[in-house]
């Protein structure tokens, strides 16, 4: 018989209360959740010493058209694709009723201010960080690494991303030990992406 992993809304994260931790998020659509987000969370995992990563399921991503299943729906689909403990899938931003990643992060570290937290994201999302809400208060959060990601896609060096927080960029390309605000980590990369997976359905 198969246990069915459980999904975290906001009040299910508060074991998270009083504990000094490293804790990983790493938000998206997961429409639908893919070996990509999963190689990434094990690689953090394994290699950066974080305590837990937080699949941050979006309500809606501002930026992309509307998606066809809700958020409850791609956090279930979700549970199938990733078993490990130390990786919890949350629909919490349901909770915080926003579509923006600076008030669910704001969220978090308001609500468990003892957590090391930090954003985790690909350079493939610097392209358009500009548009995100409060994008410029978002490393006030908290801390950023930064995924190569192959291809097209490695334009870190040259976006608006990397002139505007270049001051707080660690480029360091043997290190992964988080010197900075903002680090750059060139690990695995994975070409995989949601999109293409939807596509290939």
């Amino acid at each position: 018989m198969q246990i069915t992993r459980k999904v975290y809304n906001l009040q299910s994260l508060n074991f998270l209360q009083g504990c000094n931790l490293k804790v990983g998020i790493l938000g998206g659509s997961f429409d639908p959740a893919h070996l990509g987000h999963v190689q990434l969370s094990h690689q953090v995992l394994k290699s950066l010493g974080f305590d837990y990563i937080i699949w941050l399921v979006s309500v809606q991503n501002p930026l992309k058209p509307k998606y066809k299943n809700d958020i409850f729906t791609r956090a279930m689909e979700a549970t199938k694709v990733e078993q490990n403990p130390r990786i919890l899938i949350s629909t919490m931003e349901y909770d915080v009723k926003s579509n923006y990643i600076y008030n669910s992060l704001k969220t978090l570290v308001q609500r468990f201010s003892t957590i090391d937290f930090t954003w985790i994201m690909g350079t493939d999302n610097t392209k358009d960080f500009h548009k995100w809400y409060r994008y410029e208060d978002i490393p006030n959060l908290c801390k950023i690494i930064i995924f190569d990601r192959p291809n097209s896609s490695r334009s870190l060096n040259f976006s608006r991303f990397s002139m505007k927080f270049k001051g707080i960029i660690d480029k360091n390309q043997t290190s992964h030990i988080m010197t900075r605000d903002v680090m750059i980590y060139h690990g695995i990369m994975s070409s995989v992406a949601s999109s293409l997976i939807r596509d290939k359905v």
